[in-house]
């Protein structure tokens, strides 16, 4: 299949239909950012790295996962889809978004000791990865769209717009606290 037709098949699903990951993210962001001004009386800082430092190592290893990941999915979005270079940076990425799942189960910070209500979205990566890739080796190239699509909206977007909540560590690393 040519470049111009599998963006053009994407192109085709219509609006949104297409659009429901991107909608739910801003959805995400603006209730977790209705949630640090109404909570938190956020007063932006210069970056202050301790609270990062000083996390435990799966937490670091998670955000390096999720820093990587935002900046190679940002990529994704915007480069020509079916190419080589889309599936080695695809490849890498799905290695890194089980990590970053994966290192997910270890962070219990919420209800210390406990798995929280984030943790539905590690479950959810960790069974729709596998299902993106399978549907990009037997050509359901929609179903693979939407898919990572979703993945990096819904697992990345939105759930990192909630780790700027207040008492999170991203909250104290620009905003005190």
């Amino acid at each position: 299949m040519t470049q111009a037709s599998t963006d053009s098949r994407i192109a085709g699903q219509g609006g949104l239909s297409r659009r429901w990951p991107q909608v739910v993210a801003v959805a995400g962001i603006s209730v977790a950012a209705t949630l640090v001004a109404v909570l938190g009386h956020p007063r932006l800082q210069t970056p202050d790295l301790t609270p990062i430092l000083e996390a435990s190592t799966p937490i670091r290893i998670h955000l390096g996962a999720a820093v990587i990941c935002l900046a190679l999915g940002a990529v994704q979005m915007a480069s020509p889809k079916g190419t080589l270079p889309h599936r080695l940076i695809g490849w890498i990425w799905v290695g890194l978004m089980l990590l970053l799942a994966g290192t997910s189960i270890f962070i219990k910070v919420i209800f210390p000791g406990h798995f929280s209500y984030i943790h539905l979205l590690t479950a959810w990566v960790l069974l729709i990865t596998p299902v993106a890739v399978l549907a990009a080796r037997r050509g359901k190239i929609g179903l693979h769209s939407r898919s990572m699509t979703g993945l990096f909206y819904l697992g990345l977007i939105t759930a990192g717009a909630f780790t700027f909540m207040p008492g999170r560590i991203l909250y104290r690393v620009f905003f005190g606290g």
